[in-house]
């Protein structure tokens, strides 16, 4: 889009307006960091993100953005990411996943049992602002599997520093209760106040979070083996190459008889080997694919 056109359609001149240059450089940037794809004809939508941090900044040009990127990587990559990811969640989003998923937890916790081991660990990577792993943690407790000699741990992963920080406090407004819940699910699990609804301390003592990049390997390090591994509605932005990387970092996390989560409108298929489609329960996993011994 010509910088003219992105004047009339940004307001009255605004300076700081994005070259084809300076477009190609960012999104490329993006890619190799965060795996986003941000198409041809997005420019507008990159400068409505960034602009304010520009201004922010005190930079006058997105050249000098990059520059200022380049020189501040390790501060400046994450609140990047901030700005360009969307946070966009709720309760019960894909419901028939979190209804399918009881027989997966009592096949991990046969899986764990063989083992002779009492843990169970899921991760949400892509996590956002908590809905997500708080969800899967109501499950996992109304299964009634765990209730004894049982240690569940839930780690929420996501590259948003300021969404994690609300993801911690597990307040939520009526915009993450959209999907048709009815008071009864509020009353049951929250206590409501003039901020919003607080989670109860049950369903939030065995949750943790991470900052961190799923492409990046470094973001599992140290993390139990998970038995399942949730990211849905993050491959939806991202290149075929990011996400096979990311496929390799779970792959790796995942205990042997793991299984990963997608998106409805997401497909592993073509896109990587290590892991297996699955139909199950109207539901479609991936379970990790393992050597052969």
């Amino acid at each position: 889009m010509p910088n003219s056109d992105l004047n009339r359609e940004t307001g009255k001149g605004m300076k700081n307006c994005m070259t084809e240059q300076e477009f190609e450089n960012l999104s490329g940037l993006i890619h190799s960091e965060f795996g986003i794809l941000i198409r041809d004809g997005r420019m507008l939508s990159l400068h409505a993100k960034l602009a304010h941090r520009l201004s922010i900044l005190g930079l006058a040009s997105y050249s000098e953005y990059i520059d200022y990127l380049k020189d501040n990587r390790d501060k400046e990559i994450f609140n990047l990411a901030s700005h360009i990811t969307n946070n966009e969640t709720f309760f019960l989003r894909e419901a028939n996943q979190y209804e399918a998923l009881p027989a997966f937890l009592q096949e991990i916790k046969r899986h764990r049992q063989a083992a002779g081991q009492n843990i169970v660990h899921i991760i949400s990577a892509g996590c956002s602002t908590g809905e997500e792993i708080y969800n899967l943690n109501i499950v996992n407790f109304e299964s009634g599997l765990f209730a004894w000699n049982w240690k569940v741990a839930l780690t929420g992963i996501d590259i948003d520093m300021p969404a994690l920080k609300r993801a911690g406090k597990a307040v939520f407004g009526r915009n993450s209760f959209r999907n048709g819940m009815d008071e009864e699910f509020k009353r049951k699990y929250f206590h409501a106040s003039d901020s919003g609804y607080r989670l109860k301390a049950t369903y939030r003592a065995n949750v943790a979070f991470r900052h961190g990049n799923i492409l990046a390997p470094e973001t599992f390090s140290g993390l139990e083996k998970a038995d399942a591994i949730f990211c849905r509605n993050v491959f939806i932005y991202m290149s075929d190459e990011a996400i096979a990387r990311a496929a390799r970092n779970f792959h790796a996390a995942l205990n042997d008889w793991g299984c990963l989560f997608v998106g409805s409108s997401e497909t592993l298929i073509r896109k990587t080997g290590l892991f297996t489609p699955e139909y199950r329960d109207g539901v479609v996993v991936y379970r990790k694919q393992c050597a052969k011994r």
